[in-house]
């Protein structure tokens, strides 16, 4: 009687869970594995964040694999072993083949976006430092990340914000993101690249060392045009939210996507119109779990410009929620243009030249997509 009463028990409860997973017609995975930064970085507990809310309202089990470089987020998506990737903008890098893309196992990658924060970037120090602006910088220890342009091309371009290169500041390399804001803690080093909402950037705040975010002011227009020279898509932003930062203590910051949710643009339209419907529905249960989890607002984190073409799948659900715009039609179709010049000219330039060095080849295929972009503009 107790077994037959038990096998009615986990019918019904099996039935049920059955109908909170299909309620909003949504079909999903049992089972998904994700790519991200670190444990000290912010997109870890949002991607957390995210697998729980699926976890509570779809009954997903999500398996978060976690990599401090570019390399590591991507290549297991590259490999199929992961079903999406929360990147920074190695996004970027690997649809242009620039950077550590630009090797010849990478060339420029058919990548797409599914959603994408708005979110900022900055150089912090601790707050006992003589370290005031980006120009006080000079001389100091930076840290650099192997393999992980993000990060790398960010702090590059902030530096040269006062006119600044990695050949001013002593250069201490780590091997992925998190070793760096503990160097940070401990002395190791004087700087270091991050957004101001992951953990390790708190546990640096709340210490007796302090934090403090150099500035990157609108106002200086000469400064800004150097930075955009190295990453066109990072624009002036105000930031109040994050390690040391208020609304009484704001800081002027670079302002970007990330994390970008990112798939290669084989994946089936109704796959990625699933996810984010799915994401979207499960707003209420994540908008408050991290401080930067309310701007997963589906009207912020879509939209154009952003790192790499958006998903058709995303795509079709924006147009039933009336968020994409004749603009955005626009935005997407000629960056996909785009990409897809530069995948045509890769394959044709890996076959005549993948004999070469590889610093040779890197070299000559830099110049190769300057040549294949200056058609565009044709």
């Amino acid at each position: 009687m107790k077994h037959k009463f038990l096998l009615i028990f986990l019918g019904f409860y099996l039935n049920y869970s059955l109908l909170i997973a299909n309620d909003d017609n949504i079909n999903l995975p049992k089972t998904m594995v994700w790519s991200t930064y670190g444990l000290a970085s912010s997109s870890y507990p949002e991607a957390s964040a995210f697998a729980d809310a699926l976890m509570k309202k779809y009954n997903v089990r999500v398996r978060l694999k976690p990599s401090g470089t570019g390399i590591g987020r991507l290549l297991p998506l590259k490999k199929k072993r992961v079903s999406i990737a929360f990147l920074g903008s190695e996004s970027f890098f690997a649809s242009e083949g620039l950077y550590d893309f630009a090797a010849k196992n990478w060339g420029p990658q058919n990548l797409r976006v599914i959603l994408a924060r708005p979110n900022t970037f900055g150089i912090a120090v601790p707050a006992n430092t003589d370290i005031y602006k980006i120009e006080d910088l000079k001389g100091k220890r930076l840290a650099y990340i192997t393999a992980n342009p993000s990060v790398n091309v960010k702090v590059e371009a902030i530096m040269s914000f006062a006119d600044l290169t990695w050949n001013d500041v002593t250069k201490i390399v780590y091997p992925a993101f998190t070793p760096t804001i503990k160097a940070l803690q401990t002395g190791k080093v004087d700087a270091a690249g991050a957004v101001p909402t992951g953990p390790g950037v708190y546990e640096l705040a709340a210490s007796n060392k302090g934090i403090r975010w150099l500035d990157i002011p609108k106002v200086n227009t000469k400064g800004w045009d150097n930075l955009q020279n190295v990453i066109p898509f990072m624009h002036p932003q105000v930031e109040t939210l994050g390690a040391g930062l208020s609304k009484k203590n704001p800081v002027e910051l670079g302002g970007y996507r990330y994390p970008t949710l990112t798939v290669y643009s084989d994946v089936s339209e109704e796959e990625v119109y699933n996810f984010i419907k799915a994401i979207d529905l499960s707003y209420e249960l994540f908008k408050n779990i991290t401080p930067v989890m309310y701007k997963w607002n589906l009207k912020l984190a879509v939209g154009t410009p952003v790192d790499a073409p958006i998903h058709k799948g995303t795509i079709k659900y924006l147009k039933e929620k009336n968020l994409w715009s004749e603009k955005d039609e626009k935005w997407n179709n000629q960056r996909i243009e785009r990409l897809n010049t530069l995948l045509e000219g890769w394959k044709k330039f890996l076959t005549k030249n993948n004999n070469l060095k590889d610093e040779d080849f890197k070299s000559k295929w830099l110049e190769e997509r300057k040549l294949l972009l200056a058609k565009l503009l044709k």
